[in-house]
């Protein structure tokens, strides 16, 4: 039996990790203009936020998640999208979790991340309208919703297929210890 501290040790380590990894994307991705609208990214770094949540549990996802928009907005300059960014991702991040760990059987991957997108989008404008005081910018949701249901497939399928490329039993084995 493997002892506590190799454990927690090879989770930090795999968080830590998928957290360079969530960075690293967030900030290439900052590098290209936004889709659609303004703001509008495809949020692929998410792929390895969700990966933490599925692998690893909640906390490892949020310190993944913490890690991305805090590191990320600091490389990229960018302070004012720290309090729309914050919010917005860990209250999608809950709801992700929310729906992962309370309904297995009923939500994969795509719809996890489709969740979560439509709900960063939304807690995202809404933190914007309030901030700036700006209600008009509400009317932008139903965009912001279809933005999020394309880029939340999108994600949840990448992230499907490297579950399927390194499949979670896989995982489980490095975290172990075994392989």
């Amino acid at each position: 039996m493997m002892n506590v501290k190799k454990i927690g040790a090879a989770k930090i380590a795999t968080a830590a990790v998928l957290s360079a990894a969530a960075l690293a994307v967030y900030v290439v991705e900052s590098l290209f203009p936004p889709l659609i609208l303004p703001g509008a990214k495809m949020g692929l770094s998410n792929v390895f936020v969700l990966l933490a949540l599925v692998c690893l549990g909640v906390g490892y996802a949020f310190a993944a998640l913490a890690v991305k928009i805090a590191v990320g907005n600091l490389i990229v300059g960018n302070f004012s999208t720290l309090m729309y960014s914050l919010p917005a991702g860990v209250i999608s991040l809950a709801v992700m979790s929310l729906l992962f760990f309370n309904g297995k059987s009923r939500f994969g991957l795509i719809a996890l991340s489709v969740a979560g997108a439509v709900v960063h989008n939304a807690v995202q404008n809404a933190v914007y309208a309030l901030v700036t005081d700006t209600p008009a910018v509400l009317s932008l949701l139903p965009y912001l919703a279809l933005i999020g249901v394309l880029s939340g497939a999108i994600v949840g399928a990448a992230t499907y297929f490297a579950l399927k490329i390194v499949p979670k039993s896989q995982w489980q084995r490095l975290l172990d210890g075994v392989g």
